[in-house]
C-alpha cells in the first residue's frame, strides 16, 4: 500500500489519482457515535491496489476497503460510475472491534 494522508490531503491525492486515470472510490466517515476510531468528516480513497489515508484502520477499514473495491469491479463492469452508497457498521458486535461505536460511511 503506499502511505496514505490525512486532513484535506486526501485533494492532492485524488488529483494525483485522477491525473493517472486510474479510478478510485472516496470512503467518507459521514457518522460517529459512541467511541469510534475516528471522526465524522474523515476520509480515505481506495483504489484497485492502494489505500490513501485511513478512517481508523482495524476489521472496520478492511470492510470498507472490500466495498470500495466491489464497487470499483462494478463500475468497471458496466462503464459507469458508482452511486452513493450509505452503509452503517456497529464496530463492536458486527466488527469485533473494542471501540464499540458506530459508523456510517459513504462511498
Amino acid at each position: 500500500m503506499r502511505p496514505g494522508s490525512v486532513s484535506s490531503g486526501w485533494l492532492q491525492d485524488l488529483a494525483r489519482i485522477g491525473a493517472s486515470g486510474e479510478a478510485a472510490v472516496l470512503v467518507s466517515v459521514a457518522a460517529a457515535s459512541g467511541s469510534t476510531p475516528r471522526p465524522a468528516g474523515t476520509r480515505m480513497l481506495v483504489t484497485g491496489d492502494a489505500l490513501y489515508g485511513t478512517i481508523g484502520g482495524g476489521h472496520l477499514e478492511w470492510k470498507a476497503m472490500a466495498e470500495a473495491r466491489r464497487q470499483l469491479a462494478e463500475a468497471a463492469v458496466l462503464v459507469t460510475a458508482p452511486g452513493i452508497t450509505l452503509v452503517d457498521y456497529a464496530l463492536g458486535p458486527s466488527l469485533g472491534q473494542c471501540c464499540g461505536g458506530a459508523v456510517s460511511l459513504v462511498f
